[in-house]
């Protein structure tokens, strides 16, 4: 529940614990889906945006993701709960770029995929929110897992690429 407070800010009563119960539920689903495929961190990414459209498909949930609509009241949002919301997509991140570590890409490169694939998985919640069809969101994370891999193949080292 929301209230907008004297100070003007929005004020969540009770948000830091829906906030870490929708974390802890969803994220364990996503870790074991990035842990589900050792060494194949494209696999493992695939496994991810998999969760994440079933989450989107599941007629009992509401639509979109409590994390990216808290992160867009942000401004908004008593100082403690904006960083919160900004330390669960960080673990996010964190549990994204630890699947992709399985790699030989650099770590910038691990980074910055690991910040897209997040990105892309937000968006996914912002697009289910406005009605999108179920096939631009397959679309949307088949290309996200594309970019993954071919970003991957590209970043090999010349001297594994070459054996």
């Amino acid at each position: 529940m929301a209230a907008v407070g004297e100070d003007g800010a929005l004020h969540v009563v009770g948000g830091g614990q829906c906030l870490d119960r929708y974390a802890s539920i969803y994220g364990t689903q996503y870790e074991q889906a990035l842990a589900a495929h050792p060494g194949d961190p494209v696999r493992a990414v695939e496994a991810f945006f998999g969760v994440v459209l079933g989450r989107i498909a599941n007629p009992s949930v509401p639509a979109g993701c409590l994390i990216t609509q808290s992160a867009a009241q942000s401004p908004t949002l008593k100082e403690e709960n904006s960083a919160q919301v900004r330390r669960l997509l960080d673990v996010q991140r964190q549990r994204v770029r630890t699947a992709l570590a399985d790699s030989s890409a650099d770590p910038r490169t691990l980074d910055e995929l690991a910040a897209f694939v997040v990105a892309v998985n937000q968006s996914l919640a912002v697009l289910s929110r406005a009605d999108s069809p179920d096939a631009e969101l397959r679309s949307v994370a088949w290309l996200a897992c594309t970019t993954v891999a071919d970003t991957l193949a590209r970043s090999v080292p010349e001297d594994v690429a070459h054996g």
